[in-house]
């Protein structure tokens, strides 16, 4: 088997990470603005139970999320719990961005918003976001990216990644180094690819938020 078959062969399973990935930035980014904004607003009791939950994902491996998830909880294919899994595990690292966007926004401008008449949500819409997407959109690309990187885990449960095809490779090749090194240099040129696309976002949401702040 040539390389250039080993790399179509590998290739295939890019799919599995353009449809994990586009989910999983959607999911996180939901859940954590939402678990973000509670934190930020220090609702009792759920507040502490969120804290929990971060701390225990910021000392859990995602593997070791993932495989209790898979062993544990009945879901309809192995897709799903890899999607699940990311999920949890990473809407922890987005909530702590998003509360760190608010906590970056002096405590004065929620008094001056009341002051002017504003509801919350108008003061969290008005003032606090326009100035949180200049803090977090950096934080929250570097963490997208590393979404990328942990898909390399979800063969594990049986999603047929990239990983998945690599170890099939290996079984008939017998060639781990070189099966290995095609498969990072995938990986190595999607996350390029991403990070390029990712200076560009920022890029752009800098040059809005900019032009928005100074409009008003």
């Amino acid at each position: 088997m040539t390389i250039r078959e080993m790399l179509q062969y590998l290739s295939t399973g890019i799919g599995i990470t353009f449809q994990l990935v586009p989910l999983c930035v959607v999911s996180t980014l939901v859940l954590g603005a939402v678990l973000g904004t509670l934190q930020f607003r220090r609702v009792p009791v759920l507040s502490q139970i969120i804290d929990v939950y971060i701390v225990a994902m910021r000392g859990v491996p995602p593997l070791v999320v993932m495989m209790l998830l898979y062993y544990s909880v009945n879901l309809s294919s192995s897709f799903v719990t890899a999607f699940t899994a990311l999920t949890i595990y990473h809407t922890a690292y987005v909530t702590e961005i998003v509360r760190g966007g608010f906590e970056a926004v002096p405590r004065g401008q929620m008094m001056a918003g009341e002051s002017l008449g504003l509801t919350y949500p108008q003061i969290i819409f008005r003032i606090y976001i326009p100035q949180i997407m200049l803090q977090i959109v950096p934080s929250l690309c570097g963490q997208y990216i590393l979404t990328v990187k942990d898909t390399t885990l979800v063969s594990i449960v049986g999603v047929q990644d990239i990983m998945w095809r690599a170890r099939q490779l290996i079984a008939v090749t017998f060639d781990p180094i070189l099966i290995y090194f095609l498969a990072g240099l995938i990986f190595y040129i999607l996350c390029s690819l991403l990070e390029l696309i990712a200076h560009r976002v920022e890029r752009r949401v800098t040059r809005n938020v900019k032009t928005r702040l100074q409009g008003v």
